[in-house]
């Protein structure tokens, strides 16, 4: 963890005035403390702007913060700094937790390693490559605030304890993987995967069945079981004292396309394809093949466990999660790929041709996720909506002509469970083409009166666009705006017209995008769509279109 210190100044720290590590999601994990110690009437408003004041996220994240906030909030007091929960000290104190929680990850995953009978060698060479080598570093380092490292941390713990236990039973052990599957949950309560598992830890299904008969005449099972029960316990508790309701759905808009899972797009698209911005894991997946011969129940329950687990995060309609590099939903079980690294690795080491052919990918692998971690945190990789040609743009680019120079926008449509048609479409043929030279502003797709209520839309956009010179429409911004019907301003969102800057000139280009705008949407509302040329650069439209689609939950 040592080289975790330059490497937080190089992709975080550069620039402290502009750290914060408590944007996006991290603010309704951190929700919980800032009301507790901050200010008192924070309601914890959800993202489709609900009157409501319900926190999203649970509280396990905040369980674990708080040792770390108590110190900054002391530390800020002494030192002067704003008492908001967001100034500096706060801010070392998140990105201290991410670190200290990674590392302790680690120790785990050592000792889970020499527990299952690796050799000091190869874990040696898998601790680094899991931490340097895939988005782990990403998520500790630069979005610290998110709950993936916490998890990947609580995760790696449970893996070692139930193992210990079924090896040893000693009583501390079942306590212990009580104690970090309740936390599990309270951090994110889709990893209750992770109770699969607890086959690993056999040699066929005899023994897990006769384990298990064992286990459920024992005291020390429900001993087990009220330490989970109390951990657990302690989220509906919260959500009483803060919102005054027993449970709060963070998922009720969204659900699960169970026949059309997006497998393929989640592993292997562009759009923050597992294998892509992790390729290192795609290595070590392989080394779940080298256990068929030997420990075959660990092969078929390791299949198991890691089909499951793809099949229930592509099935999810937000299977990207909207943003992050890679699927970040993943980092969680980072240490179970581990597990199958070292597996392979082990293998090859009888093989030495094999074993450094391997070695050096897996190392090439790793200064490739250094890469994808600098394009990250420098805005080179879009958080959301990457493509292949935008990937092969930036690809190993770090210069900073690359940053922010990505736009378009390719949001994934909300989740609906029936088919969805177009509520209002519009097609600006009649004033096509349109020359933008010299003009900021010009065509426009108006809607006096979008005649629906709802939290979200999703505007599918279709134009072609044509360049007088190259570059000549690199700033031009493709804009939304939703007005009430005395012309105030109720929403926005804008990106840029191009996916990449061109690289010719000047064919027509053609483009179709996906955009999803958040806000209340009443009847009688005005929705406009237009593009905005602020440099005033001759380009021409040839093409411009959008339909709208509504989304009442």
């Amino acid at each position: 963890m040592l080289c975790s210190l330059p490497l937080a100044w190089l992709y975080t720290w550069h620039d402290a005035h502009t750290v914060n590590l408590l944007d996006g999601d991290a603010r309704y994990y951190y929700y919980y403390l800032q009301s507790t110690f901050i200010d008192p009437s924070l309601a914890g408003n959800d993202w489709l702007n609900s009157a409501t004041p319900l926190s999203h996220h649970p509280a396990g994240l905040a369980i674990l913060w708080l040792p770390f906030f108590l110190v900054a909030h002391v530390a800020a007091l002494l030192f002067h700094y704003p008492l908001t929960g967001l100034s500096l000290p706060y801010q070392v104190a998140i990105a201290s937790a991410a670190l200290c929680y990674g590392m302790l990850a680690l120790v785990y995953l050592r000792r889970l390693l020499q527990q299952s009978s690796v050799r000091d060698s190869v874990i040696a060479l898998i601790l680094p490559l899991t931490y340097l080598g895939t988005t782990l570093l990403h998520y500790t380092l630069h979005e610290s605030g998110m709950s993936h490292v916490y998890s990947f941390f609580l995760i790696t713990a449970f893996l070692f304890h139930s193992k210990s236990y079924v090896s040893s039973r000693t009583p501390r052990h079942l306590y212990l993987s009580a104690f970090f599957f309740g936390l599990i949950l309270l951090v994110r309560l889709n990893n209750v995967f992770v109770i699969f598992t607890l086959l690993f830890w056999f040699s066929d299904f005899q023994q897990f069945r006769q384990f298990f008969q064992n286990l459920w005449r024992s005291r020390t099972f429900y001993k087990a079981i009220a330490v989970l029960a109390a951990i657990v316990a302690i989220q509906p508790l919260v959500w009483l004292w803060k919102e005054q309701v027993l449970f709060a759905n963070r998922y009720a808009p969204y659900g699960f396309y169970w026949t059309k899972p997006a497998f393929v797009e989640m592993l292997f698209g562009f759009n923050a394809g597992f294998f892509i911005y992790s390729p290192l894991c795609l290595v070590f997946l392989a080394g779940l093949a080298v256990t068929f011969r030997k420990t075959r129940f660990f092969f078929y329950s390791g299949l198991f466990f890691v089909a499951a687990l793809f099949y229930f995060f592509s099935a999810y309609s937000a299977y990207t999660y909207y943003d992050g590099i890679g699927i970040r939903v993943l980092v969680d079980y980072y240490a179970v790929f581990a597990l199958f690294g070292a597996k392979l690795f082990q293998a090859l080491e009888a093989h030495k041709a094999a074993f450094v052919a391997t070695g050096t990918l897996s190392a090439a692998l790793l200064v490739l996720n250094l890469v994808y971690a600098y394009q990250g945190s420098h805005s080179i990789l879009l958080r959301s909506g990457m493509t292949f040609n935008q990937w092969k743009y930036v690809f190993l680019h770090t210069g900073k002509a690359y940053e922010n120079s990505l736009g378009g926008c390719k949001d994934l449509m909300p989740y609906a469970k029936e088919p969805v048609s177009a509520s209002l479409s519009a097609d600006a043929s009649a004033s096509l083409p349109f020359d933008y030279a010299r003009k900021d502003f010009g065509l426009m797709l108006a809607f006096d009166s979008i005649r629906f209520t709802a939290k979200r839309v999703c505007m599918k956009i279709n134009l072609t666009r044509r360049e007088a010179f190259m570059n000549a429409s690199r700033n031009a911004l493709v804009c939304a705006e939703l007005q009430n019907s005395s012309g105030k301003r109720k929403a926005y969102s804008q990106f840029r017209l191009n996916e990449t800057p061109a690289t010719t000139c000047c064919q027509q280009q053609e483009y179709h995008y996906t955009t999803n705008m958040e806000g209340s949407f009443e009847t009688g509302d005005r929705l406009a769509v237009y593009l905005w040329n602020p440099n005033k650069q001759p380009f021409q439209i040839d093409t411009f279109s959008v339909n709208i689609y509504h989304y009442p939950y």
